[in-house]
Order: C-alpha cells, then structure tokens, then sequence
C-alpha cells in the first residue's frame, strides 16, 4: 500500500525532521511512502536537495510544498511555536489530486508500517487522531474551548487525513476562518482550531498511534484510555510522540537515555548525524 505522508519544519528543526522520516522509511518497502514536506521561505534550496537525496536513496519520494506568509500572516502563534503549526491546515486545498494521507509531527519516531494507519476506516470522520491527556492546570481548556463533555480533546501531532472529505466540507476554509475570527487566546494554536472546527467529525485513534510523553508519564492517562489501551500503547507504541517543553525533547540533554537513543538511532543515519546539545557518544549521564 502506498502511504502519502505530510511533514512540516522550520529550518532549525529539519534534523529533527529527517530523523523521523528516516524512522519512516526504514519500515516500508522502496516506493512505498511519498513525503509531502511542507516549508516556508527559511529552507534553503540546499537543505531541499539534501533532504531529497536522503528520502530517495531510502526509497521514498519527496515532494515540496512552500507556503506563503501571506497564508499565515493573521494566524496566531504561542511563543515557541511556529507559524509552520498551521501548516497542516492547508493540505486539503495544496494536494487536490491526494485522497488520504497521514501528518505527523517532526518530533515523533515511526516504529512500524504506516500502512494500517493509512488505510483505516474513519467512515463519515474528516480525520482520525489520538485523545489528547491534559494536566490539572489545562484541565479546563474543552469547556474553554465551547466543546461539549463528551467530545475529548485531541493532540493533532499524528493524523489520518481524509482530504477529499475535508475539501467537501470546506474544512481549511472554516478551521481558519474561526482562527482569524476568535477573541480568546489560542493555548495550542492550530491544535486548538482543528478540535473546535472538525472536533465532531474526528475518529478516535489507538494511543498506540500516538503515544506521547503524557501517556508514558502522566496518571490522569488511566481517565483518558482504557487500562488495556495504555498497556498496549505503553508496550508496542507505534509511533512515539515527544510532545512537551524542551526537556522532553529527545536532543535535550536531560531527556531520558532511553527516548534519546530511540531519536539517535534514526538522527545518525541522517545528514545530520551530530547533536550540538549531546555529547557525541551519548553515553548517558
């Protein structure tokens, strides 16, 4: 099965880019995966070429999409996050020749085929994505939001696009109109629009799919999943996910020796092998 995936990344977070599309690549078959990477004016045609060179010797395809800062210019950013977040939004109307494919953040490491993920049924659902588990401080954000109790946030790091669905339903069209229209101040920007505007047409996905930091670490996980869910989740990820601040990152040194070796495997293979921030033989601390 052909498996079209999206990415985004400013300039500075490429490496980290290229290491989870190396963990990508490394479980499909040559001609497998087709890369749409999404950018702005700061990738440099030379880290394009490089980035291709990469993808194509790994047996997947490339294509480049650049967005305009016209398109973003009114959307708004939490400091820290880049305006490349709402690049997602775009990809129903920049690929009107592609069905489906899958998002995913670039600070996330593929464990096994996307395949399954890909082809899933979401039946009359514009996207598929994994609950998101939120702390006591952000607790309050769904009802912040207008959204109603028993529609769960979710975490759109990693999603199941249906774009011919979401083109159908104006879907980037509405998610930034009420972005540009909202007065409250946007927690996780895009994150938050997406789970406004297409929160009742969202399937909810296995944890595997996006087993995030929260999920590995958090207690309030046991009220969002199921206890098999976490245990299948927390043995057999299929995609781990490092959401969070900056410690948590997996190039960070104090991120733990486990999750950093897990992101160096891939990070090494890359034409970006060193990690200015890790001693280069990551010996632990």
């Amino acid at each position: 099965m052909s498996v079209h995936l999206a990415c985004s990344a400013r300039r500075d977070y490429v490496p980290h880019c290229a290491a989870m599309l190396d963990s990508v690549l490394l479980h499909h078959k040559p001609g497998e995966v087709h890369v749409h990477f999404l950018h702005g004016r700061d990738l440099l045609r030379r880290t394009r070429k490089t980035l291709k060179r990469m993808i194509e010797e790994r047996g997947g395809r490339v294509s480049f999409l650049r967005i305009g800062r016209r398109q973003v210019r009114s959307l708004v950013t939490q400091s820290g996050l880049p305006a490349s977040h709402w690049y997602r939004v775009f990809l129903p109307e920049l690929l009107p020749g592609e069905d489906r494919l899958v998002y995913l953040d670039s600070d996330t490491i593929v464990l096994e085929s996307l395949a399954p993920l890909a082809g899933i049924d979401l039946g009359d659902n514009l996207l598929g994505a994994v609950d998101n588990v939120l702390l006591p401080e952000f607790a309050h954000r769904p009802e912040q939001l207008g959204l109603p109790p028993n529609r769960p946030y979710f975490n759109s790091g990693v999603l199941v696009m249906d774009l011919a669905a979401m083109r159908a339903a104006n879907a980037t069209r509405e998610v930034l109109a009420w972005a540009r229209s909202t007065a409250d101040p946007l927690v996780w920007p895009e994150q938050d629009a997406l789970n406004v505007v297409l929160g009742a047409r969202r399937l909810r996905l296995h944890p595997r799919w996006n087993c995030m930091n929260s999920i590995l670490l958090f207690r309030e996980a046991e009220e969002v999943f199921s206890a098999q869910e976490l245990a299948e989740a927390r043995e057999h990820p299929a995609i781990r996910h490092f959401e969070g601040p900056a410690q948590n990152k997996p190039w960070d040194p104090s991120c733990e020796r486990r999750d950093r070796e897990l992101y160096l495997v891939h990070r090494r293979r890359t034409p970006w092998p060193r990690v200015p921030s890790l001693p280069q033989s990551d010996s632990g601390p």
